[in-house]
């Protein structure tokens, strides 16, 4: 047994509400306008970051479409959470698992072979497999959201989450090439004043503000398995820390792992006026406890059950 872990979670059990003051009276967002986001669409339930996710998403009344980019090899941003092409999630135009390629060594064209809807993501057994499904670009992204409210009239208009997606640690010419990019297509879709750009590397966000101040970015954070620890015990310095880095880079939002999003975090970061928008939350406790909680949105694997629980919280009443 470990005894490690053993005393972390008794300690947990013990004094974990020092840290999560859930029950203090707090001033929370309008009920009505929580921002409701489709992680890649629709992960859990069609291949990622494809239009067949992201029509689902919309279909379930996500507010926003959350999608990742990766800079090809000829300048363009495609729709894609990896760096290198997964082959267990794409198949090559002959009908094999494709290469596990570098992004950055592959042309739009060469991407726009491959099949990335047949082959289904085992952590994800619910999804709808789509054959033939091809990747695209951002800017076919933009241009299937415009199409598709132009075709809806009455549904509100949609919200974008673009997250960027490096290698690793990208160099700053690199970063200034990706910001360039990114607001140029976001511009030229006209979509400024609806779109966020989300990011792990925080030094990109400023280099987007500087471009376009009137984007919004977010700071998103993911904890080490230690850090996960101490914060469900109740240490919250954990939690100042990364506050005080989105600060830094004057990020409006910080979209953390959702651990991170106790009463206490959320509290603090509306007080230096920053949205709380946590990731990846699929279970029905947990979209409750972040909604008491005050949380600014929330983004899902699940769209469906996303909707569900937050027309329940919405609407406690109506509860069968």
């Amino acid at each position: 047994m470990n005894y490690f872990f053993t005393l972390i979670m008794c300690m947990a059990f013990f004094i974990g509400g020092c840290g999560n003051t859930d029950n203090q009276h707090q001033a929370f967002p309008e009920k009505t306008n929580i921002d409701l986001q489709g992680h890649r669409g629709a992960r859990g339930l069609y291949p990622e970051n494809t239009i067949s996710a992201f029509q689902y998403a919309i279909e379930q009344k996500m507010t926003t479409l959350e999608l990742d980019t990766n800079l090809t090899k000829d300048g363009n941003l495609i729709v894609y959470h990896d760096s290198s092409i997964n082959p267990n999630l794409c198949l090559d135009s002959k009908g094999n698992p494709a290469q596990s390629t570098r992004i950055l060594d592959m042309t739009l064209e060469d991407l726009k072979k491959l099949d990335c809807g047949s082959l289904i993501n085992e952590k994800f057994p619910e999804q709808t497999l789509v054959p033939g499904t091809r990747l695209i670009s951002l800017s076919e992204f933009f241009d299937f959201a415009k199409q598709y409210e132009a075709e809806h009239p009455d549904i509100p208009k949609l919200r974008f989450n673009v997250e960027t997606k490096f290698e690793s640690e990208p160099g700053q010419e690199y970063l200034e090439k990706f910001a360039m990019t990114m607001v140029k297509l976001i511009e030229d879709a006209d979509v400024v004043d609806r779109t966020t750009v989300q990011s792990f590397a925080l030094e990109v966000l400023p280099l987007i503000k500087k471009r376009n101040p009137k984007l919004k970015t977010s700071a998103l954070f993911q904890p080490t398995r230690v850090q996960g620890l101490l914060m469900m015990i109740g240490l919250n310095s954990i939690r100042t820390k990364i506050i005080e880095k989105a600060e830094k880079v004057k990020a409006d939002i910080i979209s953390p792992y959702h651990l991170y999003a106790n009463l206490f975090f959320i509290q603090t970061c509306h007080k230096k006026n920053i949205q709380v928008i946590p990731w990846t939350v699929n279970e029905k406790k947990k979209i409750l406890t972040l909604l008491n909680n005050g949380v600014d949105g929330i983004i899902s694997d699940y769209p469906n059950r996303l909707f569900a629980v937050y027309q329940e919280w919405l609407n406690p009443k109506q509860k069968e």
